[in-house]
C-alpha cells in the first residue's frame, strides 16, 4: 500500500510526460517510411470512428500506447525489434521506460493466427509502451532501428 501511495504521488507528472512522448513519437513513426500505417488515440495516429468517440467521452489524454504495421512481415518485425536500442523488448507496458513487444508472438501467441488477424493482430504489428525518456533519445532510436531496415 504504501509503494502504491508513494507512486500516486507522481502519476499526473509521469503521465503527462508519457502522453506528450507518445504524440511526437506516434507522428515520426507516421511519417517515417518504413511505417504503414500508425494507431493511436492522438495526433498522428488512426483508429476507428467508434474508438475515437468513446476517447472523446471518456479520456482526458491519449496515453502512450501505440501500435504500428511496419512495412514486411514478421521478419522485417523481428530485425527493427532487434535494432532497439532505448526500447527494451517486453509482454509488460505501462512502465516509465519505454518497452517494445511483437503482439502476434508475445501477448496474443496462443490466439489462433485467423483470429488475431481478423482483429489485426498481423505479423507487421509493433506494440510500444511510450516512457519519461528525452523524446529526442526515443526518436533517434527508432530512427537509427528503422533506418537500418530500408538498407
Amino acid at each position: 500500500a504504501w509503494m502504491l501511495l508513494r507512486s500516486l504521488e507522481t502519476l499526473q507528472i509521469r503521465m503527462e510526460r508519457q502522453q506528450a512522448n507518445a504524440i511526437k513519437v506516434a507522428q515520426f513513426l507516421d511519417e517515417h517510411p518504413m511505417v504503414e500505417r500508425v494507431y493511436f488515440l492522438g495526433e498522428g495516429g488512426e483508429v476507428s470512428d467508434k474508438s475515437r468517440q468513446i476517447y472523446q467521452e471518456q479520456c482526458l489524454g491519449p496515453g502512450a500506447m501505440i501500435s504500428f504495421d511496419i512495412k514486411g512481415n514478421e521478419q522485417i518485425a523481428f530485425a527493427f525489434l532487434n535494432k532497439l536500442k532505448l526500447f527494451k523488448l517486453a509482454v509488460s507496458l505501462g512502465s516509465t521506460e519505454s518497452l517494445a513487444e511483437h503482439p502476434a508472438t508475445m501477448t496474443h501467441w496462443s490466439i489462433p493466427k485467423e483470429e488475431r488477424e481478423k482483429n489485426g493482430i498481423v505479423d507487421s504489428l509493433i506494440r510500444l509502451s511510450v516512457g519519461i525518456e528525452d523524446i529526442d533519445d526515443l526518436t533517434a532510436d527508432l530512427k537509427q532501428a528503422l533506418d537500418k531496415l530500408a538498407l
